[in-house]
């Protein structure tokens, strides 16, 4: 039941915080689902609570669209592409400007943001490593490799003025890691 509730919950959080953010309140999400605010509290005791659950199972969505993608059918360069760029879409609405707000307010989830997008990187070394020992890629050091994507990620998470553009995160890291591919991968 507890379990059941929590999902209800953590969907209808998900749907607030693509149409607006961080900005959502408890109260919003308790009540479309006709339940009292205190009734959540007993799900997720605080907000913190809650966005720390929210980012756990959208890169829990990630890692299973990951391994789908490397178990299904195409070529290594086309896995390597997809894999990289696979994203849910609850996830996709989490732009630099809610970096600095999660930074602010909630510094334990930005920090869970940071770690899930460092340690995310898994499936996709791996298939770098395959690619490497079929020739598939150009030869590369992987370890600066990684270094490289998780110095980029920070890199781009610090950047404010991004923000203030209004530019999205998950935009720049797609053309980020584009741009990485593109020096290893041959043309």
């Amino acid at each position: 039941m507890q379990e059941d509730l929590s999902a209800l919950v953590r969907t209808q959080a998900m749907q607030l915080f693509r149409q607006q953010g961080l900005h959502f309140t408890m109260q919003q999400v308790a009540e479309p689902l006709h339940i009292s605010k205190k009734t959540i509290y007993t799900v997720y005791p605080s907000k913190e609570a809650l966005l720390l659950d929210m980012v756990d199972h959208a890169f829990a969505d990630i890692h299973r669209c990951k391994q789908e993608i490397l178990a299904g059918s195409g070529t290594l360069q086309e896995k390597l592409r997809a894999v990289i760029i696979a994203m849910p879409t609850e996830y996709a609405a989490l732009d630099l400007r809610q970096m600095k707000e999660l930074d602010e307010k909630y510094p334990v989830v930005a920090a869970r943001v940071r770690s899930q997008l460092e340690n995310g990187w898994e499936p996709t070394m791996a298939l770098l490593e395959q690619a490497v020992a079929e020739g598939v890629m150009r030869p590369v050091s992987l370890p600066v490799l990684r270094q490289m994507i998780t110095a980029s990620i920070e890199s781009f998470l610090a950047d404010r003025s991004l923000a203030e553009s209004g530019v999205q995160y998950v935009a720049v890291l797609e053309e980020m890691i584009s741009i990485l591919l593109e020096g290893v991968l041959p043309r």
